[in-house]
């Protein structure tokens, strides 16, 4: 493993690497960390060259005042896999990271080996939902992070998950894992994201080889939504994860694990 500051648009994001192999890129979904994906790289390392980014203002990276918007969240990732040397790679992507995978893979076609798209929204939100959100964010985490989070853990998993007793402990991590955030850095960040573009012009766009999947009872992206990417983009294939929520990364860990490896390797034998 190794861990590294690289320093791209005004912002210090925190990277991580893992194994060797041809390289692949993971970005995460907001309010968590490349962190989010250790049950699958766990597993994905022993093949492949891993490699995690912290978006500007979460996890370890710096928390600048501005650059938030999803335009410069592509050209940080592009930034840090140029400095990197990596000239091609899959891309692994949950909510915002499926967002922005889809704009690189529709704008620099050469970069994306392959593209995995988790949980993500190509569609503009409504704006009922982004004032509800702001307003959350905005007051809520300065006054009473704690009270935010437990709010959110409905729309982020699966009632089976919160539900289960065996995993009440992995349940409390990942709360602790999003209070950890900085409160008016996540605010920040997530103003610009929540007011992003509609992208689904940009999936016809999107030639590489293309694995959409989502939780049945996602309460962020509903299963709808994915259905609507995967239609889009030509000879993509869509998986929807009966009994999960929006973080398939860890109510369904060992099975995303494998669909990804499978992908993986679909895709390389398709496109040397």
């Amino acid at each position: 493993m190794a861990m590294s500051l690289i320093h791209i648009n005004g912002a210090d994001l925190f990277v991580e690497e893992f194994g060797t192999g041809d390289p692949v890129i993971f970005t995460h979904a907001l309010f968590f960390s490349g962190r989010m994906y250790e049950r699958q790289i766990e597993r994905i390392a022993a093949r492949y060259r891993c490699i995690t980014v912290d978006w500007r203002g979460m996890g370890r990276s710096s928390k600048p005042l501005g650059g938030y918007d999803v335009d410069n969240l592509c050209h940080d990732v592009i930034g840090v896999a140029d400095r990197l040397g990596l000239d091609r790679f899959h891309w692994v992507g949950m909510s915002v990271g499926g967002v922005t995978g889809i704009r690189i893979a529709a704008q620099m076609p050469q970069r994306i080996r392959s593209l995995a798209i988790g949980g993500a929204s190509a569609e503009a939100e409504p704006i009922e939902k982004v004032v509800k959100y702001e307003k959350l964010l905005l007051d809520g985490f300065a006054r009473d992070p704690a009270s935010v989070v437990d709010g959110l853990l409905p729309i982020l998993y699966g009632e089976p998950f919160r539900a289960d007793p065996l995993r009440a402990d992995l349940l409390a991590r990942e709360r602790e894992l999003i209070l950890s955030n900085d409160g008016p850095a996540v605010a920040r960040a997530s103003a610009p994201i929540l007011r992003r573009v509609d992208i689904r012009h940009m999936l016809p766009h999107v030639r590489s080889p293309t694995y959409v999947f989502c939780g049945a009872l996602d309460g962020a992206n509903p299963p709808e939504k994915s259905r609507t990417i995967a239609a889009g983009i030509s000879g993509s294939l869509l998986e929807v994860f009966d009994g999960v929520g929006h973080q398939p990364n860890v109510e369904a860990p060992g099975l995303l694990a494998d669909r990804l490896l499978e992908h993986f390797d679909r895709a390389s034998r398709a496109t040397p």
